[in-house]
């Protein structure tokens, strides 16, 4: 998974998070990369509220996919993007950057 830097506290943490490891299984489904706003998310959340329990706070250690979202897992998790605090999963233009051209 391709990221910014990742520390432990809010202070030093990315604002941007780009999630690009899954450039196969996202050109199938026709989108482009996930560009994660970390910092519009700490303006909302605590650290302790995503961090471990939902996402592990290392380069790396999330594999997260869409059927894991849909599942109910990390961005899918019921505090997230599976509850009326959030838009639902199936808006994939607000997270990915774009829609690839249909062939």
């Amino acid at each position: 998974m391709a990221l910014t830097a990742v520390t432990g506290d809010s202070a030093t943490a990315p604002d941007n998070i780009v999630l690009n490891d899954k450039r196969e299984s996202m050109n199938e489904a026709g989108v482009d990369s996930v560009n994660y706003p970390h910092a519009a998310h700490v303006k909302i959340y605590k650290c302790v509220d995503c961090h471990p329990s939902i996402f592990k706070d290392k380069r790396g250690a999330n594999d997260i996919t869409m059927k894991k979202n849909m599942d109910g897992q990390f961005c899918g998790s019921p505090n997230c993007h599976d509850s009326i605090r959030a838009f639902p999963l199936y808006q994939c233009m607000n997270c990915h950057t774009k829609m690839k051209a249909a062939k």
